[in-house]
């Protein structure tokens, strides 16, 4: 393998392992945006609750509920926004490869990652959360 095809191939693997991060990223931030959805949903049927419970400790029960959802609420909005800079760290890199490739003459849009490296499941051994920028 000459020089210049092993750099092309080490930039088509970096390449392949940001797009796999970024799709377990973005299949995160799918998850997590459905748990605020659902937290928020809970969250206003407890506040109808609260409003519409006129005996005095009922209501602390409903408040102390929503005091526990909201607190719940901040939680997963910043999980979400932790991942959604991942996300925009992963675009960032994706594009620099990408341009790099488009140097060298390679239509990164043409890369199939399961025509390079085949449709089996992709176990991220190489890539550590711990190595990432953020």
């Amino acid at each position: 393998m000459t020089e210049e095809n092993r750099m092309t191939a080490v930039k088509l693997n970096v390449y392949r392992q940001w797009m796999f991060s970024q799709q377990d990223v973005r299949f995160d931030v799918d998850e997590i945006q459905f748990d605020l959805e659902c937290r928020r949903y809970e969250r206003d049927v407890t506040q109808r609750l609260y409003e519409a419970t006129t005996n005095e400790k009922e209501r602390q029960h409903w408040q102390k509920q929503l005091d526990r959802l909201n607190k719940a609420l901040e939680d997963v909005k910043a999980s979400l926004a932790k991942k959604q800079k991942q996300n925009a760290y992963c675009e960032a890199m994706i594009a620099q490869i990408r341009s790099d490739l488009e140097a060298e003459g390679i239509d990164a849009n043409a890369c199939y990652l399961e025509d390079m490296f085949g449709s089996e499941p992709f176990i991220d051994d190489e890539f550590f959360a711990e190595d990432a920028p953020f």
